[in-house]
């Protein structure tokens, strides 16, 4: 099939876009799939007198390269390195992107969303990792409003929160008919779409410590098995991360191969070597039949591979197995205690008063209601009190007439 004067009009002006002709050079007309002149002139080429092929090329004016930027190691004298930060150590690097793959329905959406409600609430943890606290942007383009309602309550509950007050953490649901954050030009290389304009305008006034994008199938529109398309695509969102200092979660469907594997990867080899940072979630079966999940980290271009992490499935998301979720449980705990004291000092403060005994000015309760308390439950204070009670932190102190016999919690001295 010939080419069309729009194919024509639109290579011609690719070629211009990278400096391979001018605007005003006569090869306008010419077909962009070749570099000899038109069809109708190739039986001139059989005459004696004419011109031969190279003589008959379009004369293609050279563009002056861009000086090269040099830099010497001298220019770094005296100049302090800057520390490697992790949005979550050893595992996703801060202010750069990183990929989550995982087989459909094997619980990648519910991972990242447990990993983007530590940061948003500063719980400090996700399993068995340290994570910084700030802002979280949620797009999601696979999962609607309510089953993401479902999956946070769930997560929420898990650690001590409530939902409904997890201020700092924000969903986009983008329609199925406007989820593309880019889109192919025919040269391959993606450009971003009015989208992610949108998304890039709301995380620079928000500025937030985390972007997770559910997922790349959904958001990605061009040819997965193109270099130059997998790897500007990710550039895109190294680059969100460098200007925003946030770190960037890319939620993936690994190819059937790269399920059978274990590898993880789909697609061109670009999606893995564009990134700094890969993980996987595989789904395995145990020796009882049960199945489990291992978050494995497969790349990491500052910090050790090959970490796993056995998951599995309680109360409606997934904790570590076994005996390993005892330092996530007690990272969770000092979390409590820490807000709990934290509500204690500024009631001391203000003079006012709360009570061990469940009534009126019950602590769990009054703390519960604080903008200290982050989204803290007020049973997650209750068992943060009987802990404290327990190390001998806090003390009952009486206080107000004698023959009342009330009692106020105090630090104890």
């Amino acid at each position: 099939m010939g080419i069309t004067p729009a194919h024509a009009a639109m290579a011609r002006q690719t070629m211009i876009d990278f400096g391979l002709v001018r605007a005003e050079d006569p090869a306008q007309n010419q077909d962009p799939r070749c570099d000899v002149p038109p069809a109708d002139s190739y039986e001139q080429f059989d005459q004696p007198e004419a011109a031969s092929v190279d003589a008959r090329r379009p004369a293609y004016t050279a563009i002056a390269p861009a000086s090269l930027a040099l830099v010497s190691p001298s220019a770094w004298r005296g100049v302090a390195l800057l520390r490697m930060r992790w949005l979550a150590t050893s595992r996703i690097p801060a202010s750069d992107a990183t990929i989550l793959s995982g087989d459909g329905g094997g619980g990648k959406t519910t991972v990242a969303l447990r990993l983007a409600v530590s940061v948003a609430c500063g719980l400090g943890d996700w399993l068995g990792t340290t994570v910084e606290a700030g802002p979280v942007i949620f797009f999601s383009a696979e999962e609607p409003d309510h089953e993401m309602r479902r999956r946070l309550v769930r997560v929420a509950e898990k650690r001590g929160l409530n939902p409904d007050e997890i201020e700092r953490l924000h969903f986009h649901f983008a329609s199925p008919e406007n989820c593309l954050l880019a889109v192919s030009r025919p040269d391959g290389v993606m450009v971003p779409t009015p989208l992610f304009e949108a998304l890039a305008t709301a995380a620079g006034q928000i500025r937030p410590a985390l972007i997770a994008v559910d997922s790349i199938a959904a958001t990605f529109g061009g040819n997965q098995n193109d270099r130059v398309s997998a790897r500007t695509f990710i550039s895109l969102f190294r680059r969100l991360a460098q200007d925003l200092d946030c770190s960037v979660l890319l939620l993936d469907h690994p190819s059937l191969s790269g399920i059978t594997s274990g590898t993880g990867r789909g697609g061109s080899m670009d999606w893995q070597n564009a990134t700094r940072a890969r993980l996987h979630l595989e789904t395995v079966q145990g020796d009882d039949g049960s199945s489990g999940r291992v978050l494995e980290v497969k790349k990491s271009n500052y910090g050790p591979t090959g970490e796993k992490v056995k998951l599995q499935w309680e109360d409606g998301c997934f904790v570590m197995e076994g005996t390993a979720s005892a330092p996530h449980q007690a990272a969770g705990n000092a979390i409590a205690e820490q807000r709990y004291l934290e509500c204690l000092d500024a009631v001391t403060t203000q003079g006012r008063h709360v009570c061990p005994g469940k009534g009126r000015g019950f602590a769990p309760k009054e703390f519960a209601e604080m903008p200290q308390a982050n989204g803290m439950t007020a049973r997650a204070f209750q068992a943060a009190q009987e802990r404290l009670f327990a190390a001998g932190i806090i003390e009952a102190v009486p206080y107000g007439p004698p023959s009342r016999g009330t009692k106020r919690i105090a630090r104890r001295a």
